[in-house]
This record gives structure tokens, C-alpha cells and sequence, in this order.
């Protein structure tokens, strides 16, 4: 539940730096849950008694110097638009709702990378929600970094400012997939360039072609692959065909997945208690439960959805129920705070 409240908040972000943006929402919304599976592969060993991702002391390597935790963010402590680790306004501590709960302060932050990973980045309630923000960021840097000073241009412009114009007229593009080469290959890979490419001048046919698995299957380039493996863990767990023996040998899993809202209510206000907003005194204090937990209660009430209803992710339309009442949660949080959620700081609160 926390790895879907932090897809959703990442979609958040990202109409609110890029209003009128689509994209697919199965994908974007699952995409940190589906880096978790792929990029740890001994989730198998976490414990619903307690609030870590990884408590196996044979997991503890993802825990160590620049590893980033989990969900393996390597790169967590840069600034992404600056380029250096001081952080100038586009580190992921600058973001106001990260900062008091990140583990490091911005005296320290220029020096991070030197060390281990803080304890905060394997909190099944932070540590999503950390890399949701991961990826916004990466999105904030394509865009601002993308065209150099002296007329310079990096490869992946002009055409990913392109495919972010297209994207707002062509729903259930492949948005999700540009982000997770940016974090899997990285800014200057040939994919980012491939793909902004595609996203350029797409149709829906573009879409459809990009959806195939038949486009990746067979090759051994694992950067090619990632976005694919991301999505093929999702599809498992919303019901939707997945290859198996080849591309088009398809068998559909029979997966159901429970929401109660009771606890996803829970679950919400317990990942918003990790996040921090400016108080009426001008410093950083945890989101209080009952503020979160009236937004959700609310937004349930919007999608006229009983507080104790079970709704089920594995299927089409109670999954856009969950959807819609975690998109109108965060919503009427920031309102009740007001604050925006990708609001940023030079100071530390």
C-alpha cells in the first residue's frame, strides 16, 4: 500500500511541475512497487510486523556507502540540476516534505555520498515515498538540464520537451517508461534519446508498439529490458496478460490483491507522518495523522466508497477507486496545509 501511495504522490509531482501531462497510471502508479521487486530480490524475507523493507541481516549490503537503499536510488545524495553535491535547490533534501526525516542535514549533505545509507531509506513508509521523489527529481533535471548554455544541446533534446507536449493530448503513453531509463541507464544512455524520440512524434499506434513485449523480448541488453521487467510485475499483480514461453505465448494470472480502506486510511496517514511541512513557526514538523487521515477520509467520501469497503488492485475498476481517492487525499492535504508537496528550501528547517 505505501509503494502505491508513493506512485501516485510521483504522478502528483509530476502534473503539478508539468500540468495537463498523461500518462498510464497501472504503470506510473506501480512503478516504485515494481523497482522494489526488481531491484531487491529477497523481499521475500520482510516481515508485516515491523516497519523495515529489508530486515534480513542478508540484505543489509543495499544499506552501505552510495547504495541507496532498497530501492537502490545510487546517485540520492547529488543535486541533479547543479550537478555537484552541495545542495542548490534540486537535492532530494531540499525538498521541504523529505527534509527532516531524510537522516542528514544540509551541512552534511556535500559529504553524504562518502557515507552509509541512513536507516530512514529502509522505512516501508518513507522509503517509498523517497523514491517517488527520486524519480520526480530526475524528471526536474531532464528538463531543466536538457539545454546547455552557448547553444549546447544534450542528446536527449529537443525531443523529450517534444514528447512531454505530445504526452498532454495522447493518454496512456509511455511516460513511466522514459523515467525508468533515466534512473536504470541513466541521462545520457541511448535510450533516453530512442525513447524521447518515439514519445516525440507518438500516436496511439507508438503506444501499442511500445506496450509489446515483442520489443525487447529476445535481447540481452538489461538496460533495454528494465522498464519491461518493471511492467511485468504489474501486470502479474493487476491480471493482465504476461508472456511466458515467447513474446506471444500469453497466460493470464488469476492474482487478487485486497485494499480494505480502513487500513489503506492507516497506511496513508502513517506515510505522510514520515513527510514534513512548514508549521505556523516557520520550521519543519511531521504531517500529524489525523490531518492525513481526514484527507483520506474525505476523499473517500468524494468517490462515494464505504470507509470499511474492500477494493481490489488486481481489478480494473476498483483499482482507478483506489486511485482516484489517494490522487484527492494528497490533494486536500496540501490544501489543509498549504503547501505544495514538490515545494524546496535552501535552509534547513
Amino acid at each position: 500500500m505505501s509503494n502505491i501511495i508513493a506512485g501516485v504522490m510521483t504522478g502528483h509531482l509530476v502534473q503539478t511541475y508539468y500540468p495537463g501531462i498523461q500518462f498510464n497510471k497501472d504503470f506510473l502508479y506501480g512503478s516504485i512497487l515494481g523497482q522494489l521487486l526488481q531491484e531487491n530480490i529477497e523481499t521475500g524475507l520482510y516481515k508485516a510486523t515491523g516497519d523495515l523493507i529489508d530486515p534480513s541481516a542478508d540484505q543489509q549490503a543495499v544499506m552501505g556507502q552510495g547504495q541507496g537503499g532498497p530501492y537502490q536510488i545510487n546517485n540520492y545524495a547529488a543535486d541533479m540540476v547543479s550537478g555537484g553535491y552541495a545542495p542548490a535547490g534540486h537535492s532530494l533534501i531540499n525538498y521541504v516534505a523529505l527534509q527532516k526525516n531524510i537522516g542528514y542535514s544540509m551541512a552534511d549533505a556535500a559529504t553524504q555520498y562518502t557515507k552509509v545509507t541512513p536507516p530512514s531509506f529502509n522505512n516501508k513508509y518513507y522509503g517509498p515515498m523517497l523514491t517517488g521523489y527520486f524519480h520526480y527529481n530526475d524528471f526536474v533535471a531532464l528538463v531543466e538540464t536538457g539545454k546547455g548554455t552557448g547553444g549546447w544541446t544534450t542528446p536527449w533534446q529537443p525531443a523529450f520537451d517534444q514528447a512531454l507536449v505530445t504526452f498532454k493530448t495522447l493518454p496512456n503513453n509511455f511516460f513511466d517508461v522514459l523515467l525508468n531509463v533515466a534512473y536504470n541507464q541513466g541521462f545520457y544512455g541511448p535510450l533516453m534519446s530512442s525513447y524521447s524520440k518515439l514519445g516525440a512524434t507518438a500516436t496511439a499506434s507508438t503506444v501499442t508498439t511500445v506496450n509489446d513485449f515483442s520489443s525487447v523480448w529476445g535481447k540481452t541488453d538489461t538496460y533495454a529490458q528494465y522498464p519491461y521487467q518493471v511492467r511485468y510485475y504489474l501486470d502479474q499483480l493487476y491480471g493482465n496478460p504476461i508472456p511466458t514461453t515467447s513474446a506471444t505465448t500469453l497466460v493470464t494470472p488469476n492474482n487478487h490483491v485486497a485494499f480494505n480502506l480502513t487500513q489503506l486510511q492507516t497506511v496513508f496517514a502513517n506515510v505522510f507522518g514520515t513527510l514534513s511541512y512548514v508549521d505556523s513557526t516557520g520550521k519543519a514538523a511531521f504531517i500529524p495523522a489525523a490531518t492525513s487521515r481526514a484527507a483520506f477520509d474525505t476523499a473517500r467520501a468524494q468517490v462515494s466508497v464505504p470507509a470499511d469497503a474492500t477494493l481490489d488492485l488486481s481489478k480494473a475498476s476498483d483499482r482507478a477507486q483506489i486511485f482516484s481517492i489517494l490522487e484527492g487525499a494528497i490533494n486536500n492535504l496540501e490544501t489543509t496545509l498549504g503547501q505544495k508537496f514538490n515545494a524546496t528550501t535552501l535552509s534547513q528547517l
